[in-house]
């Protein structure tokens, strides 16, 4: 097909008929812009168009496509046939589409599925509750925190804190504490033990873990137990609440002998008066020594 002749045949036909472009362009369904292209032999008509071309123009599909009018009657089975072949044309188009449409759906419908998958997994190990990564000074354990609790594995409680302790062995441990806010973790220097910080409620609780006798310590217990047995500090008293005194804990640093700790303290004395201050905590004979009162400052 030659776009020039058909263009112009087109254009003579148009006007022959007394249609302007976009009279001929609301005949097809289209805009005048591609009927304009067609007469300026700029593009050709889509196979789709010939037929309803040739019949608003009062002509063969043959003569469109060879571009201009026959001398006499175009053959009834030459034109036939050419509209056979139209059709099976558009018929093979539209099949093309249709499965390029179907494919298109199916890659998209695999890929929509491989990235679901893909956050269940992420959500399922928690990787996206990655809150904070610690390695011992010695590098032979890690512990890796996060922000969901992975015990019951469809991280279901609010603001809790799971722990993860791996060993250069490859051996994890896991813990999780319910309805806590994770703040912070300190390692001993000598890798053997850390201290951990947890928001609840508003107040801070503190966990010593001895990874060597894999166990843990309800730290503010074994604090307050020590502070009962100071002179300096249990002169004061303290109320308490369901069993439990009212002394808030601050973890500060380890000693260089990987026991000792300064911990900051602070409570409401029986003499209705604040008390607050520091000291050094033995964490293996629980002793205390060097208390510094603030509020006596």
């Amino acid at each position: 097909m030659d776009n020039m002749k058909t263009g112009q045949l087109i254009r003579d036909l148009r006007k022959e008929k007394g249609m302007t472009q976009k009279e001929l362009a609301d005949k097809l369904h289209i805009t005048d812009r591609a009927v304009s292209k067609w007469e300026r032999g700029l593009c050709a008509p889509e196979i789709s168009l010939l037929e309803p071309l040739a019949e608003a123009l009062g002509c063969s599909v043959l003569d469109l496509m060879a571009g201009e009018r026959t001398a006499k009657a175009a053959d009834s089975q030459e034109e036939a046939r050419t509209r056979d072949v139209l059709h099976y044309s558009i018929q093979q188009v539209r099949r093309r589409v249709r499965l390029t449409r179907r494919w298109w759906l199916l890659a998209t419908a695999a890929v929509v599925l491989v990235l679901l998958l893909g956050g269940i997994a992420l959500w399922r190990s928690g990787v996206l509750f990655v809150v904070a990564r610690s390695t011992s000074p010695d590098g032979s354990e890690e512990v890796t925190v996060y922000s969901k609790d992975l015990v019951s594995g469809g991280f279901g409680l609010a603001d809790a804190t799971s722990l993860i302790v791996r060993d250069d062995n490859g051996v994890e441990l896991l813990i999780t504490y319910g309805d806590h806010a994770f703040q912070g973790l300190w390692w001993a220097p000598d890798s053997t033990k850390y201290v951990l910080a947890l928001d609840y409620d508003g107040r801070t609780y503190l966990a010593l873990a001895w990874l060597e006798y894999s166990f843990e310590r309800n730290f503010p217990a074994y604090l307050a137990s020590a502070m009962a047995q100071n002179s300096d500090l249990n002169q004061y008293g303290w109320t308490e609440t369901d069993g439990q005194p009212d002394i808030d804990f601050q973890f500060l640093q380890w000693g260089l002998d990987s026991q000792s700790m300064l911990i900051y303290y602070a409570f409401t004395g029986e003499d209705d008066q604040r008390h607050d201050g520091y000291f050094w905590y033995n964490c293996v004979d629980g002793s205390i020594r060097a208390v510094l009162e603030l509020s006596d400052r």
